[in-house]
């Protein structure tokens, strides 16, 4: 009684174990698929998916349609055909956004003519274009093994040709001469392998060349973001340098005179009662300090102000080369302009410009390149630029440290704005604002709070 009492006990702890391991297996195997697909699709812009939706129809109701042709009874329904048919349609519709199980679909529909013994049909077209799909849009073992399949599938065509129907229209000539001799069918069969074969290579290249334009715009646009980077390297370079510089003058400038300043200060406190001629001499060193380090603090000024004037931030009209050199690395850009342009500060345009560059690069290297991005630019009582991009999915690892957005934040409150970087739903925008050159606030005090009023709601992408 004891032991049964015990076993039902051990059995009763086993049984959750046992649905843990076997929840954690099917997690497992889920987590897998999911990946495996995942690796194994693109994805696709609507009108990407409207145009193959409409491919895929258009085969369906024409090339597609299960209809046996036959010279003695006319076309009539073969319903043997109709689960190629459905796969088919299914295949074309699915070939760039999943070549792999595209690929497999159409060997499986190839795969179901033969066994119901069917030669060629017009159907046969969908084996080609997914051909082309698989090496243009698939991974090297795809385009291999596309290529493979070519050539092995008209063997097999080939090697079935005395089981074809010799009252299909298509081949009746070719189909009569099976009860021929042996060199007549040998012949037969020769003509159809090449003709499947040659279709074949016609599509794989195809798919190759498409294959080359893809990788090569990839290219283009890894060597379009290399560019931009080096380009914002060197400007972050020559400003830490300017920054350096600036510090050590300021250090060669300041620093002597606020010591001799300060010693003289602490010894004119001490001399006031003592000895008044000592402190009232001190205060004269004092004095004359003060005014040489201002003197020299106003020189330093001038060289930079005349620093920056040789050396202009871009402005608005640098803008149409930017766009283009954005669509050159394959960015699809509409451009929005609303309002009457106003005036805006070399200090604010030079802003926009560089939060433009920074915002487009940012969608080269973490975004979804491949669907429209809106830069909106609109005019009235500020000047507001908009951004908004896809995010990419799934999202791309980001390899930087974020400072571009912090950079961004900086330029913008420097000219008096503000800025906005935030994640809506599937996609990314960034805002700002900057006051127009009538409106620039005047007062250091009114400017120090613009500043701090910038704010950047950072989120990766």
């Amino acid at each position: 009684m004891t032991r049964s009492s015990s076993d039902a006990s051990v059995s009763e702890t086993a049984s959750p174990a046992a649905r843990a391991v076997e929840s954690k297996k099917r997690e497992s195997l889920l987590a897998t698929v999911t990946r495996l697909w995942t690796q194994h699709t693109h994805r696709l812009t609507w009108l990407q998916w409207v145009t193959d939706i409409i491919l895929g129809v258009l085969f369906a109701i024409s090339l597609g349609l299960p209809f046996d042709y036959d010279a003695s009874n006319g076309t009539t329904l073969t319903w043997l055909l109709l689960p190629s048919w459905v796969l088919f349609t299914v295949a074309i519709i699915l070939r760039r956004y999943a070549p792999w199980p595209s690929f497999l679909i159409v060997v499986l529909a190839a795969l179901l003519k033969s066994i119901f013994a069917f030669g060629p049909h017009p159907q046969d077209v969908a084996i080609y274009l997914s051909i082309y799909a698989a090496v243009a849009y698939g991974s090297r073992a795809l385009l291999v093994t596309s290529g493979a399949y070519g050539i092995i599938a008209p063997t097999l065509i080939v090697a079935l040709m005395p089981h074809w129907d010799p009252g299909t229209f298509t081949w009746a000539s070719i189909a009569s001469n099976l009860d021929g001799s042996r060199d007549e069918f040998l012949l037969s069969a020769a003509l159809i392998w090449l003709l499947f074969v040659g279709a074949g290579v016609v599509a794989w290249l195809a798919g190759l060349l498409r294959r080359m334009h893809l990788r090569a715009q990839e290219v283009k646009n890894r060597a379009a973001i290399t560019e931009l980077e080096r380009l914002r390297a060197k400007e972050q370079l020559t400003a830490e340098q300017e920054r350096s510089q600036i510090a050590r003058d300021m250090h060669d400038v300041v620093a002597h005179s606020l010591a001799v300043v300060v010693a003289q200060a602490d010894g004119a406190r001490y001399a006031m009662k003592s000895s008044p001629e000592a402190a009232e001499a001190a205060l004269v060193t004092i004095s004359s300090t003060a005014r040489s380090a201002l003197v020299d603090v106003r020189g330093l000024l001038g060289q930079l102000r005349h620093s920056q004037e040789a050396g202009p931030e871009p402005g608005l009209d640098e803008l149409p080369a930017l766009y283009s050199r954005m669509r050159a690395a394959g960015l699809d850009l509409q451009l929005e302009t609303r309002g009457q342009p106003g005036t805006l500060s070399t200090q604010a345009q030079g802003a926009v410009f560089r939060l433009l560059q920074e915002s487009l690069t940012n969608v080269l290297k973490h975004g979804d390149a491949t669907q429209q991005v809106v830069v909106r630019l609109s005019w009235g009582q500020v000047f507001e630029v908009t951004i908004v991009n896809a995010i990419a999915d799934p999202p791309r690892p980001r390899t930087d440290t974020g400072h571009g957005l912090i950079g961004m934040a900086e330029r913008i409150g420097i000219a008096g704005g503000n800025v906005q970087a935030e994640r809506l739903g599937g996609q990314f925008r960034v805002h700002a604002w900057l006051p127009l050159a009538s409106a620039q606030p005047t007062g250091t005090g009114e400017l120090e709070g613009d500043r701090a009023r910038t704010t950047t709601e950072r989120q990766d992408l």
